[in-house]
C-alpha cells in the first residue's frame, strides 16, 4: 500500500509525510506501489533505495530518462542538470519515507527542498539541494 494508514497506523504527520514521499517516489520512477515487481520485502521505497545514490537511472521513469539521451556518458549525465534535479528530488522522497518515523524530514523541511530544487532548476544555476 502507498500509505502507512492502510497497514494500520495511526494518522499523524509522520503518516503524511510519509504518504507525500510515497506520491514523489511514484511520480519519479512511473511505478505505482502496488505494481507486480514489488513482492516480498521489495516495496517501492527498496527498489529505489537499491539504486541510489549511484544507479538512479535504473528506476527512474522512461520519459525522464529521456532528459539525458545528449549526456551518454556517466560522468556527463551526473552533470545534467535534469538529473541533479531529479537526483535531489529522490533524496526528498527518500528522507520522507524513511523506516522510522522520527527520522523523516518534516513537511515543512520537504516544502523548503523542493522550492530550492525548483528554483535551483529553473534558474539554471545549481545550487546546494541536498538533504541527506
Amino acid at each position: 500500500s502507498s500509505s502507512e494508514y492502510a497497514r494500520g497506523g495511526c494518522a499523524s504527520t509522520h503518516g503524511d509525510v510519509y504518504s507525500y514521499g510515497i506520491v514523489l517516489l511514484e511520480m519519479l520512477t512511473g511505478k505505482r506501489p502496488t505494481d507486480p515487481l514489488f513482492v516480498n520485502e521489495l516495496n517501492i521505497v527498496s527498489f529505489v533505495e537499491m539504486s541510489f545514490p549511484d544507479q538512479i537511472l535504473q528506476v527512474i521513469d522512461t520519459p525522464l530518462q529521456e532528459e539525458f539521451e545528449d549526456s551518454t556518458e556517466t560522468n556527463m549525465v551526473t552533470e545534467n542538470r535534469a538529473y541533479q534535479c531529479i537526483f535531489a528530488l529522490l533524496q526528498v522522497a527518500l528522507s520522507c519515507t524513511r523506516q522510522l518515523p522520527n527520522d523523516r524530514m518534516t513537511m515543512r523541511e520537504a516544502a523548503s527542498k523542493i522550492r530550492v530544487i525548483k528554483t535551483s532548476y529553473a534558474s539554471g544555476k545549481p545550487r546546494d539541494a541536498s538533504v541527506m
